[in-house]
């Protein structure tokens, strides 16, 4: 048997172990596992996000070419060396440039963009090193689809060629059980209308945010359409273009639509199981993101009820939930249940054990017992929720 002396070393040494072998990540801890995921990762002005299904990987801009390293590392970090299907939508630099970052680390199969040639640094670069891993250019057309694991991609526009960059954007909905995903690069109006004009289901349960908020796109008659429950916008702090507008963002006010952004949240994760919805942000859970839509704009984003009948048909039975970052003081008559990041339990919210709690460690949920119990959270023992 160890001595007293030999017992508190070994504790000791199991702390160091424990620190190296699982050091603190911050947020991304918080996040449960799911079947599908989608990083909205903020690059600032600027787009990117990995989606995740079964194990394959798409990933869809990159940001600017200042970003290259912070999505090398963002793959790194995750050890994704493997991505299925690369999408540029379009040229622009603060889409296209930190693809080439993706390329440096991880394998390629399938790389779509609207076009083969263009004349910017940007996109050469990204040619040149899609053509180091022996991979071309793919123009996907309106109407096709692919698979990603147990997900289904619809192409959807461009669905013509036009003079604006723009609106040769890709515009793909991703539809995973009953949840669906509506990426819109940098489409202006034009092409939203076009897409809704060439009768293909645009339903979808979260919206980006085409061109960053801009108000030449996210128009009424397009909302009306997709009738998104949430709506991520990738912008950058403080931006010289005004982006995200005051006309949009009163826009998705009005539509109902629940917003989130990388300028003031940081990283957005989004996870589903396909049945059930979860929003996870890296910083600022209850700002409020519809700063300057006028009359009725301030949005408590630390919880979200059930859609209950509201949601459109395609969207039906999805409860809706948005679990909020740590250290967020709430009313007890806004939430159901606290959750424990550390421990993994919940509890009732007048429940001795949340005192005891550190903040950082606290996450206020409004949902049902068994919601909780499917993130992977255990009931607390002493107040049996």
């Amino acid at each position: 048997m160890f001595n007293k002396n030999q017992r508190i070393i070994a504790f000791l040494l199991l702390i160091v172990l424990t620190v190296l072998l699982f050091p603190h990540k911050g947020y991304a801890q918080d996040i449960k596992s799911a079947p599908f995921q989608i990083d909205f990762i903020d690059v600032g002005q600027g787009d990117a996000a990995l989606v995740k299904c079964d194990g394959h990987y798409m990933l869809i801009d990159g940001g600017s070419a200042s970003k290259s390293s912070l999505i090398y590392s963002y793959l790194k970090s995750r050890s994704i060396k493997n991505i299925d299907v690369m999408v540029a939508t379009h040229p622009d630099e603060d889409h296209i440039g930190g693809l080439s970052g993706a390329l440096n680390y991880a394998n390629v199969g399938l790389a779509l963009c609207p076009v083969t040639q263009h004349s910017t640094k940007t996109f050469q670069s990204f040619v040149k090193y899609l053509g180091a891993q022996g991979r071309t250019i793919t123009v996907p057309k309106a109407g096709q689809y692919f698979m990603l694991g147990s997900a289904v991609v619809y192409i959807l526009g461009p669905t013509y060629i036009s003079d604006e960059a723009n609106n040769n954007s890709i515009v793909l909905r991703i539809v995973y059980g009953k949840a669906s995903f509506l990426f819109t690069g940098d489409a202006e109006t034009e092409e939203e209308n076009a897409i809704l004009n060439s009768g293909q289901a645009v339903q979808s349960t979260v919206l980006k945010v085409a061109h960053h908020g801009s108000d030449s796109s996210t128009g009424y008659q397009f909302l009306r359409a997709v009738a998104p429950k949430y709506a991520v916008i990738s912008v950058g702090s403080e931006n010289s273009y005004g982006h995200p507008t005051e006309n949009t963002l009163s826009r998705l006010r009005d539509a109902g639509a629940q917003v989130l952004r990388t300028d003031l949240q940081g990283d957005i994760v989004c996870t589903t199981d396909g049945n059930y919805i979860t929003f996870y942000v890296q910083r600022n859970a209850n700002i409020n993101t519809l700063a300057n839509a006028g009359p009725g704009q301030n949005q408590d984003l630390s919880y979200l009820t059930p859609s209950g009948n509201s949601a459109p048909d395609n969207q039906a039975g999805i409860p809706d939930r948005y679990v909020s970052d740590a250290g967020n003081n709430q009313s007890a008559q806004s939430y159901s249940y606290v959750l424990n990041t550390n421990s993994h339990n919940f509890h009732r919210p007048e429940c001795s054990s949340v005192n005891d709690m550190k903040e950082k460690n606290k996450q206020y949920f409004n949902g049902s017992r068994e919601e909780a119990i499917a993130l992977g959270y255990e009931p607390c023992k002493r107040c049996n929720p």
